[in-house]
């Protein structure tokens, strides 16, 4: 029985090493024990375990993402080596469609004698439509939890005029990079030269580290602009003010470059700050004045200069003689993201919101998906106005 046992295990690690995160995979890729198991499900013992279903919403990628929690009682395994496998067998309603399969493999630490709960998630991307989940946890002592559920995915009234990217009645996995969408092949705009500076900070000023949550809306809301907005060249800036540093700059940027993005960013310690910075009592103005007087200064000066993300914990104004003179003008956005629980609020009157007015630019809060669309819709229609302009 124990090499059997072994056996197993070995066959669900390997698993693993093919699917390490959640991942669509053909049915003919399972591990026979597994197949077995989806097929005859009736034959499996019982594992007990509670999963709750997450609704979908709309995210910052403008897609809908749905997914699931599963809360397993530890005391039911002992000791090291054990594995678990998460299938969901999504299928969409309409007529025709065939059932997508995703794949989660977890091995589990050595686990002691405990009364405590592991829990793990799982996500997916969905088009608008109608969909059936059935969702099986197999773990490495053939034993199967399962459970089903429906998914409607529908737009919300306050999200009406979002242009979701995915078709309807589809799946895909949770990607930071929409690499299923194509523009359309003629945009409503001219292509904008586009500078990004992408203020990398955890969205509620009090936390002094960057969470996954927050790295996921700064990332899908760059991807999303990206993929709306037609541009030539991107020049990306990607910087943090506690710090007074520059984390990633990119002359031409593009989405395939997105995972540099993201390791830039990764780990960023904001209660650390450089001596240096000490030593030389640079403030938070000074800092951000640069990085403008350097945008200003460029040969290949961008139409748009758009500041994306969060408020910085800091108030100081910058000088308006600190401010190099502008040639051609670009014009100046703010799309400073706030927490949906701060909605009352107006935002937060920071360095960089209090700068761009005296660029005479604009700042448009952002709590919501369908408020990060009205704002690229806000920056579009500048766009359509500048080119007029220089008709």
């Amino acid at each position: 029985m124990e090499i059997m046992r072994g056996v197993l295990i070995a066959a669900l690690l390997a698993f693993a090493t093919m699917a390490p995160a959640q991942v669509i995979i053909r049915p003919s890729r399972f591990p026979p024990a597994l197949k077995h198991a989806l097929d005859h499900p009736e034959l499996a013992q019982t594992l007990k375990c509670d999963v709750t279903a997450i609704k979908p919403g709309l995210n910052f990628s403008f897609r809908f993402q749905a997914g699931y929690i599963v809360s397993v009682p530890l005391k039911q395994y002992s000791g090291p080596g054990h594995a678990w496998v998460l299938v969901s067998k999504i299928t969409p309603e309409a007529p025709d469609s065939k059932p997508v399969y995703l794949i989660t493999t977890a091995t589990l630490p050595d686990i002691p004698k405990t009364n405590q709960q592991g829990e793990m998630g799982g996500g997916y991307l969905l088009g608008e439509g109608r969909y059936n989940v059935e969702w099986t946890l197999f773990d490495d002592a053939k034993r199967t939890c399962q459970k089903r559920w429906t998914i409607n995915v529908a737009l919300t009234s306050g999200e009406r005029k979002v242009k979701t990217v995915m078709p309807p009645n589809t799946i895909r996995e949770l990607s930071l990079r929409g690499s299923a969408y194509t523009r359309p092949a003629k945009d409503d705009i001219r292509p904008i030269l586009l500078t990004i500076f992408l203020h990398a900070a955890p969205l509620s000023p009090r936390r002094t580290k960057l969470r996954p949550g927050d790295a996921l809306v700064l990332l899908s809301g760059l991807s999303s602009l990206l993929e709306r907005v037609p541009s030539p060249s991107v020049r990306l800036v990607v910087f943090n003010m506690d710090q007074q540093k520059v984390l990633y700059r990119q002359e031409s940027f593009a989405l395939e470059s997105l995972d540099q993005v993201a390791q830039s960013i990764n780990g960023l310690e904001l209660g650390l700050v450089d001596y240096q910075i000490l030593k030389n009592r640079r403030t938070s103005a000074d800092f951000l004045a640069g990085l403008i007087n350097q945008e200003l200064a460029a040969p290949d000066q961008s139409e748009i200069v758009l500041f994306l993300g969060p408020a910085s914990r800091f108030a100081d104004k910058v000088a308006q003689a600190s401010l190099e003179e502008r040639r051609a003008a670009p014009y100046f956005f703010h799309f400073q993201f706030q927490p949906p629980f701060r909605r009352a609020g107006e935002g937060f009157p920071d360095t960089i919101s209090q700068t761009i007015g005296k660029l005479k630019g604009k700042t448009i809060v952002v709590y919501t998906p369908g408020d990060f669309a009205k704002a690229i819709d806000q920056l579009e229609r500048r766009a359509t106005v500048r080119s007029d302009d220089l008709k």
